[in-house]
């Protein structure tokens, strides 16, 4: 549990604030001036498509068709042209609804004709996937918005193009609906959307329509991304896009760097997998076997990295950080890590499962060891809670967590740092591995609210937290979501921390006792906030 949240954090709040406007300054005048040259282009193509039509539309009428026509269709009638070129309508789909266990597979199939005035060919006629239907995603399409090419090597107007592609049923029971368009050359061809639902039930063959089918109603849905984020570059021209679509997300999230500890002495290391060392300039440095210890040292005098492969009998050295990869997802051991917690000697939180970096800190004249991890592992490995906490609770604390480590993350894509995120108090408790595997109701909840965070005026919060307020939470002046709010379960329990934003026990409580949600507990420490799901 937290004890303290350092107010040191606070002051770089509106720097950091004041350079995400500045970044998106220029790249909203970046895309508009795009956004300008595409308008551009596409108008005068349709000026070329309008122009053609009219010119044969004279040479079959003859010579004296009044020339208020081509005003006619230049005005009026040249977005009809346009849709025209496109159109399909779907003639066989090879199933409407159906019931299938969590997780399945199954290869789908569809027709559509082609009514429109253009030939359809292989290279640019294919089916795109919008962000309901990427819960749907097989690992056999070619990238997540693009599931099937079209099979004929092209299809004239009136002929009948088919689509064949793989389908993976999602590991929730629910009913859940996708929707797949048809594009030419990323235009969308009018009647080309088609609607997949899916039962994901226990038992198929015995499955009932009459049977209720279980919802989540507290989870926010994806909603079109207005968030000022710096987490990936923005190059799409799409409209009314999602944040997984606008910021490349995946379904983890983005990376997180996590600065583990420092150090002035070696370290040694193991992983369960084959792994790599790069230098700098990625170039591999070593490959080194499953469970081989590897011991590595920072020697000041020489300002380099070295490490010894006893296999080689040769010492590697290298004038650059390293950087550790973890290319078969294998779980590290720091070997010489001894992180005991009070009430079990037995476990060892010495455990880590993403890329691991070593890095010198210049300003401070020491070594980190930084591990980078998707969003959603890190949330796993976080100890901000026990194991045995109601569930709502755990679902509004992995939430704050989630919303204070995205922040962060932001932020830091605009300043220079090291890495994103103590491994303790002076941001969240961090323990990695060995924590994802005592707590599985934490697990549970993170998958359960997976890409919720709460936003405010288009922006991520910054979700403080910590233990106790007290009796009452502190109103920070700046911060216009961050309000005093009363807080029963722990007047006259005394303070434990700096009681901004949510107070835990107050929160466990009120999950345990008065049965509130994960959403009502969020809203109620955060004021005015919206729960986004963005990924």
């Amino acid at each position: 549990m937290t004890h303290h949240k350092h107010l040191s954090y606070f002051w770089n709040t509106e720097k950091a604030k004041a350079k995400i406007k500045e970044n998106k300054i220029y790249r909203k005048a970046k895309d508009e001036t795009s956004a300008f040259h595409v308008f551009g282009h596409v108008l005068f193509s349709l000026i070329i498509v309008a122009t053609a039509a009219v010119s044969l539309n004279i040479v079959e009428k003859g010579v004296n068709e009044p020339k208020q026509t081509f005003n006619k269709v230049m005005g009026v009638q040249i977005v009809l042209a346009a849709e025209n070129i496109n159109q399909a309508e779907l003639t066989a789909q090879s199933h409407a609804q159906l019931n299938i266990k969590p997780n399945e597979a199954f290869t789908f199939n569809l027709s559509f004709e082609n009514t429109g005035m253009s030939t359809w060919t292989k290279e640019t006629v294919y089916l795109k996937s919008i962000s309901t239907s990427l819960k749907f995603k097989h690992e056999y399409w070619p990238d997540p918005y693009h599931p099937a090419q079209l099979i004929e090597e092209s299809v004239a107007p009136g002929e009948t193009g088919t689509f064949k592609f793989a389908l993976k049923a999602p590991k929730k029971f629910s009913n859940h609906k996708g929707d797949f368009l048809l594009v030419n050359d990323n235009v969308m061809i009018k009647g080309g959307k088609v609607e997949i639902e899916m039962n994901v039930v226990e038992d198929p063959a015995n499955y009932k329509s009459a049977t209720k089918i279980v919802t989540e109603t507290t989870n926010p849905k994806l909603n079109v991304c207005n968030l000022k984020l710096n987490i990936a570059s923005v190059n799409s021209s799409l409209d009314n896009e999602t944040c997984v679509e606008k910021f490349a997300l995946n379904e983890d999230g983005p990376d997180v760097r996590v600065g583990l500890f420092y150090t002035d002495k070696m370290i040694s290391i193991k992983n369960t997998a084959a792994w790599q060392i790069y230098d700098d300039n990625n170039k591999l440095l070593a490959s080194i076997p499953a469970e081989t210890i590897i011991t590595l040292n920072y020697i000041d005098a020489k300002k380099e990295f070295a490490f010894d492969l006893i296999s080689k009998a040769k010492t590697v050295r290298s004038l650059t950080n390293l950087t550790l990869k973890n290319f078969n997802q294998g779980i590290w051991e720091i070997t010489t890590l001894e992180d005991r917690p009070s009430w079990n000697k037995t476990i060892n939180y010495n455990k880590f499962t993403g890329n691991l970096a070593l890095k010198f800190n210049d300003y401070k004249e020491r070594v980190w060891l930084i591990e980078t991890l998707p969003l959603e592992k890190y949330l796993k490995g976080l100890k901000e809670s026990s194991n045995p906490d109601p569930i709502e609770y755990h679902k509004a604390q992995v939430t704050a967590a989630r919303t204070y480590a995205l922040y962060h993350v932001n932020k830091f894509k605009i300043e220079d740092s090291l890495f994103d995120l103590y491994t303790d108090e002076k941001d969240q408790v961090y323990k990695g591995y060995a924590a994802e595997q005592i707590m599985k109701n934490q697990v549970k909840a993170v998958e359960d609210t997976r890409g919720v965070i709460a936003t405010f005026d288009n922006s991520v919060i910054v979700a403080y937290y910590s233990a106790r307020s007290g009796g009452q939470t502190i109103t920070h002046k700046s911060i216009p979501y961050l309000k005093s709010v009363k807080t029963p379960y722990t007047a006259g329990k005394g303070l434990y921390g700096h009681a901004i934003g949510m107070d835990q026990v107050d929160a466990k409580n009120r999950a345990e006792k008065d049965s509130w949600t994960y959403d009502q507990i969020l809203k109620y420490y955060y004021t005015g906030i919206k729960l986004e799901k963005i990924y």
